[in-house]
């Protein structure tokens, strides 16, 4: 893939500034705004948390009782993700580099997969749909929280929102340029889609059962524009 070791550069530059801004999430209480969604898994399901980021789903799902997979492929990352359980949970949590388009683990090995602020910057969007999928287990869950982030480069109605929309953003940067993954977002396939509907018809299209989504403006804000969503799936 062309952009795979640029956005894994990116990611560990940004992986310090990413883990304060989970933290600052944390202390806000928005991981009880996720928590609803992950009712529906018994405790002790397996749970692959791809592009775990600093480990903010993998920490909360730990500590609903689930045996957590985290997986990413930034090591900035992981490691973050792994102070973070260190420092929270006695859970065991097992960590895995992994590119979420080539998912080195068995075929139906897990009971739901979840990510959040991922999708949208892979260059093979429909592959990683299909090897999440594939690792699932029969009627395995998929939940995937993502946004339009880079829809605005292309289409006037998001353009129109924004400004708006960087007023709320809680990206902490800590001096990271964000020129590098601006440049590659002008090149990758999502960036050009009006999503979750483009999800919608690509894991129909796989073969996924119960497709359904909803438009987040924010954690717990609901608006007309998709600037952030939740796509749920099952196996």
């Amino acid at each position: 893939m062309k952009y795979l070791e640029q956005i894994k550069k990116y990611w560990d530059s940004r992986s310090e500034g990413y883990s304060l801004q989970i933290e600052q999430e944390r202390e806000e209480k928005k991981d009880d705004f996720y928590r609803t969604y992950f009712q529906s898994l018994p405790s002790g399901s397996s749970v692959l948390d791809i592009g775990c980021g600093p480990g903010f789903f993998s920490l909360l799902l730990a500590n609903l009782g689930m045996k957590v997979t985290s997986a990413d492929y930034s090591e900035g990352m992981l490691q973050k993700a792994k102070e973070l359980i260190r420092q929270n949970s006695s859970a065991e949590v097992e960590f895995v580099r992994a590119d979420a388009q080539n998912l080195p683990f068995r075929s139906g090995t897990f009971d739901a997969v979840v990510s959040r602020n991922l999708v949208w910057n892979l260059e093979e969007p429909e592959k990683a749909y299909s090897e999440w999928l594939r690792v699932l287990k029969p009627e395995g869950k998929l939940f995937i929280f993502d946004g339009n982030h880079y829809c605005y480069l292309f289409n006037k109605e998001f353009a129109r929102v924004q400004k708006e929309v960087k007023k709320v953003s809680n990206h902490i940067l800590l001096g990271v340029k964000t020129n590098l993954i601006d440049e590659i977002a002008k090149d990758l396939p999502l960036s050009k889609r009006v999503r979750p509907q483009w999800d919608e018809v690509v894991l129909k299209s796989l073969g996924a059962k119960n497709v359904n989504s909803e438009i987040l403006l924010w954690e717990g804000e609901r608006e007309r524009v998709p600037v952030r969503f939740v796509v749920k799936a099952e196996k």
